[in-house]
């Protein structure tokens, strides 16, 4: 229905463009126009939850903000704007936090969306959990690439860091995955299509801000054919390959999996099987900072279909039937849990080699779709700036992670 009454949008307008419209037939455009649904996620937003006779999950807020209030230590400068007066993680305190985890993990951490573009993305969380004596690798998915393939990916991580454990008293480790926005999509969907595999590997499952059911901005930006056609050409602005190229079809295709239709179809294949999600967290938060680059985008949310989140997904999406659900109420946007708040030489200098690997072995397999310059220190200070500080977060990035951990492992 949705699509039609964009298509009668269209075709109207079409119509009085040809012609030179008088007062009352511009009139009669507005009501026209108006009377059209030209919201695209309008029917869809939160339809989980609408859908389901009795949505169970567990608000498991106070258990997780205790062990975060315990393992985060604020500055009490608290008036300063500098990164140095944000919240970080007592490194004791945590160590004392995990001291009655019975059994012996390690912890895969999934970026989302395009995440390799960015220098530092899930460092800061990945060092912590090393710094603490938890092994801890950042996962070797394709930022571009989608549900299905990444799924993939995950699974053979999953089983890659299981088997090579050391043996222990307790047997084999197991393995605890983190997934950050699109990345938790990518965990869930590696544990419907590889459950067997999987089964006795899995330590736990924690979903960070993850459009379980759907993304309002990625519907709307694909749903109508000029939005979508603006995406087309800031990729080909960004890559200089043609808007319709294959390229630009494959950075596009991880944005259609995260619509409310893609997500849909998904889960009515592929949920999150019964046995993993007694081992499941969600998390979601919202932002209102004014110093936030997400505040506007989850402004949109709520002025068009009265949903508020984080900025690129409503809390509503967030959470998965029958698991356990941190519902954090303090400032929090997108990109606070995965990027870095400072940079040095060697963050930079080990993105540029990643860059200069991924573009080798692109021309390689004769995919001309090189990867921009990269970053140096002082662009992706300012990025960081912009995307990921704003104005006062209550917890910092490595606390939020390791009390989602320990929850989910408890």
């Amino acid at each position: 229905m949705i699509r039609a009454q964009l298509s009668q949008r269209d075709d109207f307008s079409a119509k009085i463009i040809a012609i030179n419209p008088s007062k009352t037939l511009l009139r009669d455009v507005e009501k026209t126009l108006k009377s059209v649904n030209t919201k695209p996620s309008r029917a869809f937003t939160g339809w989980m939850k609408r859908e389901k006779r009795k949505f169970d999950a567990t608000d498991d807020t106070l258990r997780f903000l205790e062990r975060c209030e315990f393992i985060c230590e604020r500055s009490s400068s608290s008036s300063s704007s500098s990164s140095s007066s944000l919240p970080k993680l007592n490194e004791a305190k945590a160590k004392e936090l995990f001291g009655d985890v019975e059994f012996s993990f390690k912890v895969l951490l999934v970026p989302g969306l395009w995440g390799h573009h960015y220098p530092g993305y899930y460092v800061t969380v990945r060092d912590a959990f090393r710094k603490i004596g938890v092994e801890c690798e950042i996962s070797r998915v394709d930022s571009e690439g989608s549900v299905k393939e990444n799924a993939r990916t995950v699974a053979e991580e999953i089983e890659e860091m299981s088997s090579s454990s050391s043996s222990s008293s307790n047997g084999s480790t197991k393995v605890l995955a983190m997934g950050h926005s699109k990345g938790g999509l990518d965990i869930a969907a590696a544990l419907s299509l590889y459950e067997k595999r999987l089964e006795e590997k899995l330590a736990g499952f924690v979903c960070v801000q993850s459009p379980y059911g759907g993304s309002p901005i990625a519907e709307d930006l694909l749903s109508n054919k000029y939005v979508r056609l603006g995406v087309h050409l800031a990729l080909e602005a960004a890559f200089g390959q043609k808007r319709n190229s294959e390229a630009i079809q494959k950075m596009v295709k991880p944005v259609e999996d995260l619509t409310y239709r893609a997500r849909i179809r998904f889960l009515r294949k592929h949920p999150l099987p019964e046995q993993f999600r007694d081992k499941t967290v969600c998390f979601h938060s919202k932002t209102t900072s004014k110093d936030s680059a997400m505040t506007n985008i989850a402004l949109y949310s709520i002025s068009q279909y009265n949903e508020d989140g984080d900025g690129l997904v409503c809390r509503s999406d967030a959470e998965i039937p029958h698991t356990r659900v941190v519902r954090y109420e303090d400032e929090f946007d997108h990109v606070d849990p995965a990027f870095p708040t400072s940079f040095s030489d060697a963050l930079v200098r080990d993105h540029r080699e990643f860059y200069a690997r991924e573009n080798a072995r692109r021309i390689k397999t004769g995919n001309q779709m090189l990867l921009p310059t990269p970053l140096g220190v002082k662009g992706a200070e300012l990025t960081s700036q912009v995307l990921a500080v704003p104005g006062r977060v209550k917890h910092d990035a490595a606390s939020v992670h390791l009390a989602l951990a320990h929850l989910a492992l408890s």
